[in-house]
């Protein structure tokens, strides 16, 4: 929202970049019903990617992975903190047009006198909503990449699984771009990036170095620790509050 109220042009409906990805999806589409149904459709979101990597962490409590599932989260979580730093120094440092003209008119108020005031209409008025100007590169589909970039480190032998996602990402992005939420090129980036971040960060839990041992075959299971499974649960709220308040 900082970034919208600091763009000089924002009152002013400046035509969006040239999208040439979008040009050639809707070309296709305009000839093409299953294109056009495709396009129209959304097959994956947020809350399906996040299913995949807790559905990943916790699958270790029935010795379908043979990785922590705290190692992996811990990596996922990591990634996600790097990226957004770079994320937000990209599109503060360049501010592009929104793809839809007038963006900030119909989404914002006017800017408040003085900084404090702008920071704080930001966190108490504008919820749900998210900027206009932070587009490269986008904070979307940098969190959907993690789901098949996990699959792909921490589920070896399971190559379907991990093909869906990676499809189901190359859909939500092309469906983010004909939407005109982003251009393609944010999208690009952010997969990119993002998957440049993970291997950066594989040191946090490597893959191949950490496996855990096999449980013996008629070994009772392990005893649930109270206090892990209250951070689980606490740490599943907080991931409801942001979720369910982000769309509020």
């Amino acid at each position: 929202m900082l970034v919208s109220a600091w763009d000089q042009r924002k009152y002013d409906n400046i035509p969006g970049l040239q999208d040439n990805v979008a040009i050639g999806v809707n070309a296709l589409s305009a000839i093409s019903p299953m294109a056009r149904w495709l396009v129209t459709r959304r097959a994956a979101n947020i809350l399906h990617f996040l299913g995949a990597q807790l559905a990943l962490a916790f699958s270790v409590l029935w010795d379908q992975v043979p990785y922590s599932g705290f190692g992996i989260m811990a990596r996922v979580v990591l990634t996600v903190a790097a990226s957004r730093v770079l994320r937000m120094a990209c599109f503060m440092a360049t501010v592009l047009p929104n793809p839809r003209p007038g963006c900030y008119r119909r989404r914002f108020p006017p800017v408040p006198p003085g900084l404090w005031d702008t920071i704080k209409l930001g966190y108490t008025t504008i919820r749900g909503f998210g900027g206009c100007n932070d587009l490269i590169f986008s904070g979307h589909g940098a969190f959907w990449v993690l789901a098949p970039l996990a699959f792909r480190t921490y589920y070896p032998g399971h190559r379907l699984s991990t093909w869906v996602l990676w499809l189901a990402l190359v859909h939500a992005c092309v469906k983010d771009v004909v939407d005109e939420q982003h251009y393609s090129v944010d999208m690009l980036l952010a997969i990119v990036v993002t998957w440049a971040v993970w291997d950066w960060l594989a040191w946090v839990y490597p893959a191949g170095e950490s496996v855990l041992l096999r449980r013996p075959v008629g070994s009772p299971p392990d005893r649930l620790n109270p206090g892990v499974v209250g951070l689980i649960l606490v740490c599943l709220a907080i991931a409801g509050v942001i979720v369910i308040g982000g769309k509020a």
